[in-house]
């Protein structure tokens, strides 16, 4: 009727010769009101798709939650939907589809709407058409270990560190499970954690004349180069020591007694070994695609190996002269004595999987410091591998370790996530 109005107004206006000025001021006028108008629904579309495509992003990614049967996420994505939407505004969906895809890795949504105008009617256009759509990739349920390895500086300024160690130790994995289904993860099958404790290869130069330091085991005492343990003075006794992985919760306490005689000693110079527990670590017995976890009856979907270190100063490079005196320290089969080739060892899938691999720093990777063959910065080094990433600052590691070990590994979990 309104547009009927408009169409007689403008006839009469043409058939009075006596107000062509004001046809001409009229139209002009006209012009510039539709103009702004359509702009008002134009910018009412857009407001109105940009809440359907949110509604139709909630759903689709709501129905590709890990623990949904496929039966179900249908329904699950039209309620979402319909939830997300006023009486008003699902007026306007002329037809909508939620379903998975033929392989069942994704769930696809799709809606088609029509949206009403205002000023735009006042020409004949009555509704804008449009259509908004989300895929999403679903979090299958997989049987799935989290192996920890645990790389811990223990020289003499370490004791926060080791005794937030201590104080986790029983309760590690019904703590972390807890904290990573605060970050929407299923808690894991199995989880295993190994520790290994690092001090000095080589912090105390020897020629094989000069007197050594040595800490029997019990008490220290001065050596010549004749004693049998005269080479292993360049370092700490021991330098490194390491356990076998402990199930958990089953090795709780197995994990605890080894962790809780641990004390805080050594370090003769300010870079430590720190590179050779890395590299130990990547040695370690990981859990692999295929194998039965512990009184587990399925075999593992996914493993998640972790390499998390703690230490609050830099680290030698792996071929440190003073500690290639070492008779202890590791042989060149077993220890790169090169950075590219640590990294190539850290790369090969045959060590250590490659699609979850993590190596969790608290501290500060850009320490440096030097030794007898000069800068010393072994974390500046590998602190651009794939998989690395700093965790927090030591204090925080220590006082938040379960919390910020659950932010770094849930970096690595697959969860729904939206591909337009």
């Amino acid at each position: 009727m309104e547009s009927f109005k408009f169409v007689r107004f403008l006839r009469l206006l043409r058939t009075d010769s006596r107000g062509s000025l004001a046809i001409a001021f009229a139209l002009f006028a006209l012009s510039g009101v539709l103009l702004v108008g359509m702009t008002v629904d134009y910018t009412e579309k857009s407001k109105l798709e940009t809440k359907f495509q949110l509604a139709v992003d909630a759903a689709t990614l709501a129905a590709a939650r890990l623990d949904d049967a496929d039966g179900e996420r249908v329904q699950i994505a039209e309620r979402h939907f319909a939830a997300n939407l006023t009486p008003e505004e699902s007026a306007m969906v002329t037809g909508k589809e939620f379903k998975m895809t033929a392989d069942k890795a994704n769930m696809e949504g799709q809606a088609d709407l029509s949206i009403p105008t205002r000023f735009a009617s006042l020409v004949g256009i009555s509704y804008f058409t449009s259509r908004v759509q989300a895929t999403a990739a679903i979090a299958r349920p997989e049987i799935r270990q989290l192996d920890i390895v645990m790389c811990i500086d223990a020289t003499g300024s370490m004791t926060p560190t080791l005794n937030a160690v201590k104080t986790n130790a029983l309760n590690l994995e019904t703590n972390l499970n807890a904290e990573l289904e605060k970050r929407g993860i299923k808690a894991f099958d199995a989880m295993r954690v190994r520790v290994i404790y690092f001090r000095d290869f080589g912090g105390q130069n020897l020629t094989g004349t000069n007197p050594a330091s040595w800490f029997d085991g019990t008490k220290w005492i001065t050596i010549n180069s004749s004693h049998p343990d005269y080479w292993k003075a360049v370092g700490d006794n021991p330098p490194m020591k390491s356990s076998a992985f402990f199930n958990l919760p089953n090795d709780r306490t197995k994990f605890s007694d080894y962790v809780n005689p641990e004390k805080a000693s050594g370090g003769w110079d300010l870079p430590e070994s720190g590179l050779e527990c890395v590299n130990e670590s990547m040695d370690s017995a990981w859990a692999k695609v295929g194998d039965l976890p512990e009184g587990g009856s399925k075999p593992l979907q996914a493993v998640y190996p972790v390499i998390a270190v703690w230490t609050d100063i830099t680290a030698h490079r792996p071929s440190y002269s003073v500690s290639l005196k070492n008779p202890d320290y590791p042989s060149t089969t077993k220890m790169p004595r090169t950075y590219d080739a640590l990294r190539a060892k850290w790369d090969d899938p045959k060590v250590i999987d490659q699609n979850r691999k993590l190596l969790v720093f608290f501290g500060n990777p850009n320490m440096t410091g030097t030794d007898l063959d000069g800068q010393a910065d072994g974390w500046i080094k590998i602190k651009d591998w794939p998989g690395f990433m700093v965790g927090g600052t030591l204090t925080e590691g220590n006082s938040q370790l379960v919390s910020k070990l659950a932010d770094a590994i849930s970096s690595k979990i697959l969860i729904p996530t939206l591909a337009k």
